[in-house]
Order: structure tokens, then C-alpha cells, then sequence
């Protein structure tokens, strides 16, 4: 799908039945399908739902209400398969209109597969290739026998990288080309792409939840945003068929959707305070078991990293909040009474970290609990600057990022070292 390119086709709620005009769009926020009926239509009520009383059924339980999972879209340029409807808008009159949106769009393949869930799914995220550079091609520059260079450029496999056990999680190195006769036409792609795959259909949630943990990972990484790109999906009872029937192989549907983060505006390099050779595949592993176990706090410290103008006030908030919550689990783990002392919380985190970061932590510990507790309680005398707050927030930042990095196994000489480049350890000034 194109976005501010409306599709006009024919949408079928139901495969037995009729199908309906409808016009499918990509609002740029969302897959929205848009359909219009008469009151007498035999799908009406499970269109509009239980968004209006009816008079001859006001407990809804006379007829089906319920709107289907998947449905199927078709115009001059091929089918869709809409899945995962998430949220409906109507208009009443003569002629009524309903306005769905849905999570997912797939290239269709049979009509009897539910894509409500999958077997597999596999995506590209973003800054990954930078940060796992494991290459799929090599160059090497060979002199010819009259004494001139000759360029060879071989492609070869590479091992995955499995880093979880759920969903038999993999980073899969691959590439791709294409030899054309036209100049300027051929291509070489190398990628490292996420693949998730289990021998029981599961959820997408489930399935984009291993997705989203490597994109996290990234985030905490490099602290910029990064996009979740080129998703496809597969289900093991819809292969690729010949006219004639006979299975020509696995089909990878690809998959449109706003449900993942976007690609990111910017296109730089990526200064990464780890990468994969400091922390490997344990590190990524590690990393999943830490994401599952202090998943409130950690996606409270990186949530501020997508949103452009949040006020100074709010991210430190958001911070202190995140970090107050990520020390109360660490002493719980523990074993130990957690306290209800910030300052307690705050040193049960930097007593991980045995690198020398560029700043005291204790006194960190109490700066920060300072300037949070300034900003948190109105009584409190506002006695620190906007660039004293701003330096505190990059502190917590910078704590927390070297809390994940030590606990992802990465060496203390090689962290003091990266710290050196990291744009966000150098203190701003007024």
C-alpha cells in the first residue's frame, strides 16, 4: 500500500457471501477501510456493532454482533488481507458509511489461512546491519595476468545468531542481488534480518514483542530512534502453489502497518556506547530476560527517545519515575525490603556499575534525587537551572545505559573507552 493512494475494490466480510464496495486507504497513521451500505444489508449489524442500541435487540443476544478478524480486499492490483481490527467510526443516514481500521495488511494468499495469527515473522530494523556488522560479502582486489586490477566480490552464508529461546528467535545474516544487462541496474544487498518462528501459530503481539526487543536494544545502544521495516509473515498452511496445486515453496506475505515504529527522519551514523562485539550473543539474550523482568522501568527510560519537545520537566519526571521502579525490582530480586526512600533505589543501581563513568555516582545519587523531588513537588524551592536539570537528566541517562551495558556482559575497559565518543557524556553548558 501507498499512503495517500486510495484503493477502490470490493471487500468481503465473509467468504461465503457477497462482497461489498469499499475503499481501502493508508491514512498515513492508519490502515482504514471504508465501506457503504443500506440499512437492510445483511452485514449491517456486524458493522456498526454495538455502537447504537437496537430496538429489537437491545441485550444483543438475537443476532451476531461481532466483527471479523480478517477480512479480504480486491481491486485491479490484486487482494489484501486486512487482519486485527482495532477501532470503528460510523455515519448514519440513508445511506451509511462505517470507517475501520486495521493493525496489518498482507499480500493474500489462500482464503481458508487465518493470519490472526502466524507461524513466522520476520522484519528489518533499523541501524542493525551498523550494529552487528557481520557481512555477508567480501572484496578483494586481485591483480590480472597482464598486470591490471581485477575486483571479485563473493557472497557467502552466514550462521544466524539465535539469541532466544521464544519463538526460536534469530538475527539471520542474508543478502540479496540482481545482475542486469542495463548499466547502473545491477545491485548488491547485504542485511541482518530478525526472524521469529514457531511450529504452533502464535500472536502477533507475541511475535512482534522479540521484534521490538531488538529495536529496544538499538534504542538503548545509540538513544535515537530506530524504525521496524519490511515486515513479512508466514504460515506454513499457505506455501506458494503452482496452477496445478503441487507446493512450490514457503510464501512470505509482506506486511503493511503502522503498529511498529516508524523509520526514523534521520540518516546518520549511530554512535553506539556497545555494539555486538562488546556484548555478543549472551548480551542479546541477557538483554530479552532484562527487557521481561524490569519491562515497566526500561520502557519508561527509553520512551522519551521518539518524542521530539517533551518539556524538561516531563522527561525528568518520566526518569526518575522509570529508575525509582527499575532499583525497587533489582531489590526485590534481590531478596531484600526495598525501602521507600528514592536514594535507596537509585544507589541499588549504580552499585552494578564498577566503571568509571565520568562522574561521582554518589553524589549523582543525591543531585538527581534533588532535582527530581524540585520538579515533582510543587512546595519544593526552585532552586536549580534549566541546564543543572538538563545535566542531571543526561546523567540518569547515562547511568542507566551503562547499568544495561555492564549487565549485557560488556568489559569495563571497553565502556570507559566508548564512553570517550558518546555524544551524551559531554555536559552541556549554558
Amino acid at each position: 500500500m501507498t499512503q495517500g493512494d486510495p484503493r477502490i475494490g470490493t471487500v468481503w466480510l465473509d467468504p461465503r457471501a457477497d462482497g461489498m464496495d469499499a475503499m481501502l486507504h493508508d491514512t498515513g497513521a492508519a490502515i482504514e477501510l471504508v465501506v457503504t451500505y443500506d440499512h437492510s444489508h445483511p452485514f449491517e449489524r456486524r458493522l456498526v456493532g454495538r455502537a447504537v442500541n437496537w430496538g429489537d435487540d437491545p441485550d444483543y443476544s438475537r443476532h451476531d454482533y461481532t466483527f471479523p478478524n480478517q477480512v479480504f480486499f480486491r481491486d485491479r492490483r490484486g487482494v489484501l488481507r486486512l487482519v486485527s481490527p482495532y477501532g470503528r467510526s460510523h455515519s448514519i443516514g440513508d445511506v451509511q458509511e462505517t470507517r475501520i481500521r486495521f493493525r496489518y495488511a498482507l499480500e493474500s494468499g489462500s482464503s481458508a489461512a487465518d493470519y490472526s495469527k502466524v507461524h513466522a515473522l520476520r522484519s528489518r530494523i533499523e541501524g542493525l546491519e551498523e550494529w552487528m556488522p557481520i557481512n555477508c560479502v567480501d572484496y578483494k582486489r586481485l591483480p590480472d595476468a597482464d598486470g591490471g586490477p581485477t575486483d571479485v566480490i563473493t557472497l557467502q552464508r552466514r550462521e544466524p545468531v539465535k539469541f532466544a529461546r521464544s519463538l526460536n528467535a534469530t538475527l539471520r545474516p542474508n543478502y540479496s542481488f540482481s545482475i542486469s544487462p542495463v548499466p547502473g541496474k545491477s545491485f548488491i544487498n547485504d542485511e541482518v534480518i530478525v526472524e521469529t518462528r514457531a511450529n504452533k501459530p502464535r500472536s502477533w503481539d507475541d511475535h512482534l514483542d522479540l521484534h521490538r526487543s531488538v529495536r529496544d536494544l538499538l534504542a538503548v545502544a545509540g538513544w535515537r530512534g530506530y524504525g521496524i521495516r519490511e515486515l513479512a509473515a508466514q504460515r506454513t498452511d499457505d506455501p506458494v502453489r503452482a496452477l496445478a496445486g503441487n507446493v512450490l515453496g514457503a510464501r512470505w506475505s509482506k506486511v503493511d502497518t503502522h503498529h511498529v515504529a516508524a523509520r526514523s527522519p534521520e540518516n546518520v551514523r549511530s554512535a553506539f556506547l556497545f555494539d555486538y562485539d562488546d556484548v555478543g550473543a549472551q548480551g542479546i539474550g541477557r538483554w530479552t530476560r532484562l527487557r521481561t523482568d524490569h519491562r515497566r522501568a526500561i520502557a519508561g527510560m527509553i520512551h522519551s527517545i521518539d518524542l521530539q519537545g517533551m518539556a524538561l520537566e516531563t522527561a525528568v519526571s518520566e526518569a526518575g519515575a522509570a529508575l525509582e521502579h527499575l532499583g525497587y525490582g533489582l531489590t526485590l530480586k534481590g531478596g531484600d525490603q526495598p525501602g521507600r526512600r528514592l536514594r535507596d533505589h537509585l544507589s541499588r543501581i549504580t552499585r552494578e556499575i564498577r566503571t568509571d563513568i565520568g562522574f561521582d555516582l554518589d553524589e549523582w545519587v543525591a543531585r538527581f534525587a534533588n532535582v527530581y523531588n524540585t520538579v515533582k513537588h510543587p512546595d519544593r524551592a526552585d532552586d536549580f537551572t534549566a541546564v543543572e536539570i538538563a545535566n542531571a537528566l543526561r546523567e540518569a541517562r547515562i547511568v542507566f545505559r551503562c547499568w544495561v551495558a555492564s549487565r549485557l556482559g560488556m568489559s569495563r575497559s571497553a565502556m570507559e573507552q566508548n564512553l570517550r565518543f558518546v555524544p551524551m557524556n559531554r555536559p552541556l553548558e549554558p
